[in-house]
């Protein structure tokens, strides 16, 4: 047996369909350098991702700045509620992961808070 501590398929939110009300229906928080939107889902915390190719052009700067949202997402999904995250990029220079973390996190306890 082992250990794994990484998001298993039943955090993740995979489905456009799903995407797609979650965005039409969910609220929005803008942070310095992310938005999240935040949808009710009556079952567990949920994740995805929407970093694009117009604000970070490059595939390596897309993979850090998934790599931080789901780091952060595990770290919180304690407490947050039952709730669908979307995550999406600001325009942004270089940033230290820890500040864009910490933003992150800010923002997924200011929607939990809601």
């Amino acid at each position: 047996m082992s250990l794994s501590f990484g998001l298993g398929s039943d955090a993740k939110i995979l489905k456009a369909s799903e995407y797609a009300a979650i965005f039409k229906g969910g609220e929005f928080a803008k942070g310095k350098y992310w938005q999240v939107v935040a949808e009710s889902n009556g079952s567990k915390p949920r994740l995805g991702l929407a970093i694009s190719k117009k604000f970070c052009r490059l595939a390596v700067d897309r993979n850090r700045l998934k790599r931080i949202a789901r780091e952060t997402f595990r770290l919180q999904k304690q407490n947050l509620n039952n709730l669908d995250f979307v995550v999406l990029t600001k325009h942004q220079g270089h940033v230290k992961n820890s500040v864009l973390a910490a933003d992150l996190a800010d923002l997924f306890n200011k929607m939990a808070q809601n």
